[in-house]
């Protein structure tokens, strides 16, 4: 699953990766400004979480949390404010605007944690299936669903690979029933989040970076649910 970290203070910044990381995610981007995550998302894909600081320069927390929810594509995107315990006013602004929850600094490394899984887990359905929820459904043993995952993951691998190597003039029009192939997939094992960003990707005018850009998400979202499959 990929997810954003904004913040202008550099070590801020390693710190929040840091706790992403403890949430379980290992695509991460990140950005030391609103204005360039803003930018960011005209082409790239939506991140499933941003955990994002007040103060910045450029475009502030809250102004970036605004231009979010008045675009249709990226509102549903949990959003988690960084903040000082004096910041009340900003904290309701953030309420009213529908953040996820807020971390206040200097935080605790377990608290903060806890948060980014809860507001998370808050929107997982919508994000995709769980998987001993998609292995019921297609009535197999966690083991299978494993061996689905990880043939699906090296399908995704594979195409990326190949658009590495594509020539320009000719990658766009031989993918095209690849990536049908891959939104099916996507759905077969509810990897909802995905398949909306594939459908994105398709209606983007996109060169060989912006499609890479947009699948290797799908690598890692593939692999944040493998690590949630229980094994007897």
């Amino acid at each position: 699953m990929q997810v954003m970290v904004v913040d202008d203070d550099v070590v801020s910044r390693i710190a929040l990766i840091d706790l992403m990381g403890r949430a379980g995610f290992s695509d991460i981007v990140d950005f030391e400004d609103g204005q360039a995550a803003w930018e960011y998302l005209q082409t790239g894909p939506m991140p499933v979480l941003c955990c994002c600081d007040v103060r910045m320069p450029k475009m502030t927390g809250i102004e970036f949390l605004q231009h979010i929810r008045k675009n249709k594509r990226l509102a549903p995107m949990p959003f988690i404010l960084i903040t000082s315990g004096s910041e009340r006013d900003v904290v309701n602004k953030a309420i009213v605007l529908g953040v996820g929850g807020y971390i206040v600094k200097p935080f605790n490394r377990n608290s903060a944690t806890q948060k980014l899984i809860e507001v998370f887990d808050g929107a997982y359905k919508s994000i995709a299936e769980k998987p001993d929820a998609t292995a019921l459904r297609l009535a197999i043993p966690n083991e299978k669903l494993i061996e689905y995952y990880e043939a699906f993951m090296a399908q995704v691998d594979e195409l990326i690979n190949y658009v590495k190597v594509s020539p320009s003039a000719e990658f766009s029009d031989t993918i095209t029933a690849q990536f049908t192939d891959i939104n099916k997939g996507c759905l077969t094992l509810g990897l909802w989040h995905c398949s909306k960003q594939l459908d994105r990707l398709q209606a983007l005018e996109c060169d060989q970076e912006t499609t890479i850009q947009y699948l290797k998400p799908l690598v890692s979202a593939i692999k944040y649910q493998l690590s949630k499959i229980h094994l007897p």
